[in-house]
Order: C-alpha cells, then sequence, then structure tokens
C-alpha cells in the first residue's frame, strides 16, 4: 500500500505539473506575466520550489483518496482526479474573487480550466500507476 501511494503522488506530481506549466506557463503565459505587472506591489517574489511542494501535497492527497476509492486504472483515475480538483479549485477560487484584489472574477474559469485539466493528467497517472504497482 506504501509503495502504490508513493509512486502514486510521485507520478500525479510529475503528470499534473507537466500539464499546468504547459497551460499556465505556456497558454495563458502572457496573462500571467500582465496579471504580475498589474499586481506587483502585492506579490512576493515567485519560488517555483513552493509550487512543487504545493504539487506535490495535492498529489499526496489524490493518491491516498484514489486508493481509498480502490482506482486502479487511467480512466478510473482521470475522471476521479479531474472532479476532485475541479471541487477544491472552484471553492478556492471563489472564496479568492470574492475576497482579494489580485484574484479577478475573469481569472477564475481559466484557474478552475487549467487545474481541472492538471487534475485530470495527475489523477489518471495515479490511477495508472495503481493498476501497475501491486
Amino acid at each position: 500500500m506504501e509503495k502504490k501511494i508513493l509512486f502514486g503522488t510521485l507520478g500525479g506530481m510529475v503528470a499534473g505539473s507537466v500539464v499546468a506549466m504547459a497551460i499556465f506557463m505556456g497558454l495563458l503565459g502572457g496573462m500571467a506575466e500582465e496579471w504580475t505587472r498589474e499586481f506587483a506591489s502585492c506579490l512576493k517574489p515567485m519560488d517555483p520550489t513552493w509550487w512543487l511542494v504545493a504539487s506535490l501535497l495535492f498529489s499526496l492527497f489524490n493518491a491516498i483518496v484514489l486508493h481509498k476509492f480502490g482506482v486502479s486504472s487511467l480512466k478510473g483515475g482521470a475522471f476521479a482526479g479531474g472532479w476532485i480538483a475541479f471541487f477544491i479549485v472552484l471553492w478556492y477560487g471563489i472564496f479568492n474573487a470574492s475576497t482579494f484584489t489580485a484574484y479577478t472574477w475573469d481569472w477564475l474559469p481559466l484557474d478552475v480550466l487549467g487545474n481541472t485539466l492538471a487534475g485530470v493528467a495527475g489523477g489518471g497517472a495515479i490511477g495508472w500507476i495503481y493498476g501497475r504497482v501491486k
């Protein structure tokens, strides 16, 4: 069990992080740079190390939940991971958009969509790994 969760966590982190980077640094990179300039006064210097730590923790959470759900396929993991990410990011986004000036309502749908796709990739990787590791 511990081996499955460890490998699932690492695989989910890598898959989810790659998709998130492609979306937020690639496809939406221009918007992110514009946002950074607009809200520069309230931002700390960005340290990608903490992005990876956060991804690792989210992947650990997903790995534990998917293990408890009995997921053992790419399709099952992608489906469950997508729903988990969708609801967590939707809650977080609504909370932040209604509370903080720097998190705008315009950004909310992009954030939810991008992170849900990253959750699909991470959950799929976890499910695939769970189907292979005994």
